[in-house]
């Protein structure tokens, strides 16, 4: 604008004040619209980033939980194939236990009487076998 302090602006020079106003009012407008796309472009790339990280991060700590329950998971069917291994062992020995008892108990009944009939006549047997020893 060339204006002068001695003479007052025209309306020319008002309208061409206004037209470069608007112009740079325009130019502004574009670079701060520029600037706002860019930085909004900036942040759009840094939050996909930053959840692209948080999804590996997520991903990586479900996966060592999955590998952490498979391991327990494991560790129990182990350990309760041992449970089991020591249950049936037991009764096992519990069993032949049992077995051995009543076959004892049915042979003291069943030998008793008999034992009890040949007991003189081993008697006489051993006395005799030690007579023999003793006199030899």
């Amino acid at each position: 604008m060339t204006t002068t302090p001695d003479r007052e602006p025209t309306l020319t020079d008002v309208v061409e004040q206004i037209i470069a106003l608007r112009s740079d009012l325009g130019q502004s407008r574009q670079e701060l619209n520029d600037k706002l796309e860019q930085s909004r472009q900036e942040l759009n790339d840094k939050l996909e980033q930053s959840r692209q990280e948080l999804n590996d991060k997520l991903e990586q700590s479900r996966q060592e939980l999955n590998d952490k329950l498979e391991q327990s998971r494991q560790e129990l069917k182990s350990e309760v194939e041992r449970w089991d291994e020591r249950f049936f062992q037991f009764q096992r020995d519990n069993l032949t236990t049992a077995r051995t008892i009543i076959i004892t108990a049915g042979s003291v009944v069943i030998l008793s009487p008999v034992l009890q009939a040949l007991a003189p006549a081993i008697q006489t047997v051993v006395s005799r076998l030690v007579g023999i020893d003793v006199a030899q």
